[in-house]
This record gives structure tokens, C-alpha cells and sequence, in this order.
């Protein structure tokens, strides 16, 4: 009578045992599969916040390429146009030092001469006398080229005014009362060509 009941105590627990082995195995099952999907969802996740930092860098990147060469594309515009006006003002300080040095030339009166001459014309339709100025160093020419340029006009129009211009050589001449005044002396001569010698010089640099 033991004996059975032991037998069958024993198969109770052989069945208990196979059922807590088939919970424990499904539960296992069941606790890999939420693992793996657990993980696969942790891994899509990071590979997005992966491909969105990549995304920002290059982004970045980009955005730091692109200034970087505008700030050298202005760099090199600000350089040729610093180039260019140096080289402007260069050239226009020969050229004025040229006009200067006309002075140095045995018919220097006959070019002021021409200049007053040039300005009288401008000036034709004004009424009354033409006043001639011209630098202090050039005063000793003013009564040789006021009487060149009168006999070039046919008539006395043409006064010199000896108090002299504010200028290093050339002429201004002026109406009687002061209205218009033409000048043609060589610091507006050298900024008349200033606009002529920036586009010759703009296509060597």
C-alpha cells in the first residue's frame, strides 16, 4: 500500500517537475523574444539618431565650407580692389607730378595760354570780363598769357587777377561776378582722368 503511494507521489512530482520545466523553458522563449525586439528597437533607434548627428555634421560642414569660401572670395575682391586703388592712386600722382613738372618747359606760358583760351570758350556766352587766376609760382606768366589768349579771342575779354588760386599749377578762370567758374588747373585735371585710368587699369590687375 506504500509502495503505490509512493509511486504515485512520485509520478505527481514528475509531472510537476515537466510542467515547471515547460513554464520555465516558455518563459525563457518568451523572455528572448522581448530581448531581441527589445533590441532591434534600441538598435533602429540609435541607427536614426546615428544618420541624424551624420546628417548635422555634414550639414555643419557644408555651412562652414561655404563660408569659408565666400569669406576667401571677398578676401580676394577686397585685395585686387585695394590693389587696384593703390595702384590708382599711384598712377594719378605721376600723372599730377607730370602736369607740375610742365612748368620746367620753355613754352610753358603758350600752355596756359591754351588752357585760358580753352576756359574762355566754355564761358563765351557769359557777359562781361573773364577774371584769370593762376598759382603763385606761375603770377609772372598771368599778364603774357591773358594777352596771348586775348589775341587769340579778337578781343580784351580776358583780365589776369593777381591774387593767386590755391593751386599747384594750371588756371581758373571766372566770370566777372563770380557765378561760374571753369577750372582747369592740374588737380581737376588729375581727377577728370581718374574715372578714364581706373578702367585701363582695372583689366591688368
Amino acid at each position: 500500500m506504500n509502495e503505490i503511494a509512493n509511486e504515485k507521489i512520485s509520478a505527481l512530482q514528475n509531472i510537476i517537475l515537466e510542467h515547471a520545466n515547460q513554464q520555465r523553458e516558455a518563459l525563457a522563449t518568451d523572455a528572448r523574444k522581448e530581448a531581441e525586439q527589445w533590441l532591434s528597437r534600441e538598435m533602429t533607434k540609435l541607427e536614426r539618431e546615428t544618420n541624424s548627428v551624420l546628417a548635422d555634421a555634414k550639414s555643419r560642414a557644408e555651412e562652414i565650407h561655404r563660408r569659408q569660401i565666400l569669406s576667401a572670395e571677398r578676401e580676394k575682391t577686397t585685395e585686387a580692389l585695394r590693389q587696384q586703388n593703390r595702384l590708382l592712386s599711384e598712377t594719378l600722382k605721376k600723372f599730377q607730378d607730370c602736369l607740375v613738372h610742365l612748368r620746367d618747359r620753355p613754352d610753358y606760358d603758350k600752355i596756359l595760354t591754351g588752357l585760358a583760351l580753352e576756359a574762355a570758350k566754355s564761358l563765351a556766352r557769359e557777359q562781361g570780363a573773364l577774371k584769370l587766376k593762376l598759382a603763385a609760382l606761375d603770377a609772372a606768366f598771368g599778364e603774357r598769357v591773358a594777352a596771348g589768349a586775348n589775341e587769340k579771342l579778337g578781343q580784351s575779354r580776358i583780365v589776369f587777377d593777381h591774387e593767386p588760386a590755391p593751386i599747384i599749377g594750371g588756371i581758373w578762370m571766372t566770370i566777372n561776378d563770380g557765378r561760374r567758374q571753369i577750372n582747369s588747373d592740374w588737380q581737376s585735371r588729375t581727377q577728370e582722368t581718374a574715372d578714364t585710368l581706373a578702367d585701363r587699369l582695372l583689366p591688368l590687375l
